[in-house]
């Protein structure tokens, strides 16, 4: 306990660390807030000029003429019918014919249901969504039951004639059969809240990674590490309060940053729409049983065993480094690989390479989210497996792996 008290203070009493801490706790305000600016509502004052508000105020307006609580058939028709009686009023075929004080008056309560309503009844082979104009009352009552039909056809689109894809077509109709129907709806956090969760989860995993790297290494470059491992205590214990300090400094920094996104986040936006069904935010026929709120926690703990896993890369080759500046380069490597791997190794190649890497899962286009509500599957011996599903189970096993490489090299330099 005391070699990991020593080791606790060593760490965090260095100037980089603090700065780095700080840097963290003031990014997970900075990505809470960024999402709410995007938002923008747009009036006509008493005296017939137009007013336009942005942040705060244009999510507060927004929430006074919201549609809100479960979304019924019923309520799904009454969307399409206040959208096709403005479309008929000015003769449009988009929804850029409409004048935009009118669309925020008339129409912008409903846009989430309309949009989800065209992506539902979109052409089975084509993928082409219909025109507003283009549904029906009877379309909407059958909303819903709609919806597996229209995953049949994602799937078929995304995935067919690859070995495995009547398995993909039968997990992913088991995932959407867990979702919970009729979606409730609330307006608030939205979609580009959640890609700046995703951003910070990626930054915050770099920041870790630049305090983490320094844990063994510094001590091979001063030369300490070989005194230390010639000391009563300077063997494996050392070796463990070491690995438990970073672990714990880099894991709470992590944690407390991604609770005050969440809290900020959701102060920002409203803590109702947190009830809201996450199909509204990403694709009707999206396979998470999850509403927002639910969705966050969920991203924040799959992140957290994922930049676990990283961290205890970085320590294994803080292990094996001779110099910091060897142990800080393969972690930022390490760190942004997967994203590379991801963008650069075409097909199923470069998705197993982007999930096996200890960062996968953490990135951008490539990162954890993308690929739970998305349809994105590996396909091995004529088997399919649900990509997000593989990313989260192997993080505990990556993270047992590496801590074992950490020890076992360890143990080499004690030999020596």
């Amino acid at each position: 306990m005391n070699l990991y008290k020593l080791e606790l203070k060593r760490v965090c009493k260095t100037r980089m660390t603090a700065i780095l801490l700080a840097i963290a706790l003031v990014l997970a305000v900075v990505m809470a807030y960024l999402p709410v600016t995007f938002i923008g509502w747009t009036e006509l004052d008493a005296s017939g000029n137009k007013v336009s508000y942005t942040g705060l105020k244009a999510i507060r307006k927004r929430q006074e003429q919201q549609v809100s609580g479960t979304i019924t058939p019923d309520v799904m028709q009454e969307a399409l019918e206040a959208y096709q009686r403005v479309y008929r009023q000015y003769d449009a075929s988009s929804i850029n014919d409409i004048p935009v004080e009118v669309f925020y008056k008339e129409l912008a309560r409903y846009q989430p249901l309309v949009n989800n309503a065209k992506e539902a009844f979109a052409d089975p082979k084509t993928g082409m969504a219909p025109g507003v104009m283009g549904l029906t009352a009877e379309d909407m009552q059958n909303f819903y039951s709609q919806l597996p039909k229209r995953l049949e056809s994602v799937i078929w689109l995304e995935q067919d004639g690859k070995p495995g894809y009547e398995q993909a077509q039968a997990i992913a109709q088991k995932k959407f059969d867990a979702v919970q129907k009729p979606f409730t709806y609330s307006f608030g956090v939205s979609s580009d809240a959640m890609d700046y969760q995703t951003l910070l989860s990626l930054l915050l995993t770099l920041l870790c990674a630049v305090i983490a790297a320094p844990v063994f290494a510094s001590d091979a470059q001063t030369g300490a590490q070989d005194i230390q491992l010639c000391t009563k205590n300077g063997g494996l214990w050392l070796a463990a309060a070491k690995l438990a300090a970073a672990f714990s400094i880099t894991g709470a920094a992590y944690l407390l940053c991604g609770v005050v996104w969440i809290l900020v986040t959701n102060a920002l936006f409203g803590w109702e729409s947190t009830q809201t069904s996450v199909q509204w935010l990403f694709s009707v026929t999206s396979l998470l049983p999850y509403t927002v709120g639910q969705m966050e926690w969920v991203m924040l703990v799959a992140n957290f065993l994922i930049f676990f896993a990283e961290v205890a890369f970085v320590l294994m080759a803080s292990v094996w480094a001779k110099n910091n500046l060897t142990a800080l380069s393969v972690a930022l490597i390490s760190v942004v690989a997967p994203l590379i791997v991801y963008m650069v190794v075409p097909g199923s190649l470069g998705e197993w390479l982007s999930t096996l890497l200890p960062a996968g899962g953490i990135g951008l286009s490539n990162a954890l989210l993308y690929k739970m509500y998305s349809f994105d599957f590996l396909f091995a011996g004529g088997h399919a497996f649900f990509q997000a599903d593989v990313l989260r189970a192997l993080a505990p096993v990556k993270i047992v792996l590496f801590l074992a490489l950490a020890v076992w090299g360890y143990r080499r330099k004690m030999v020596r």
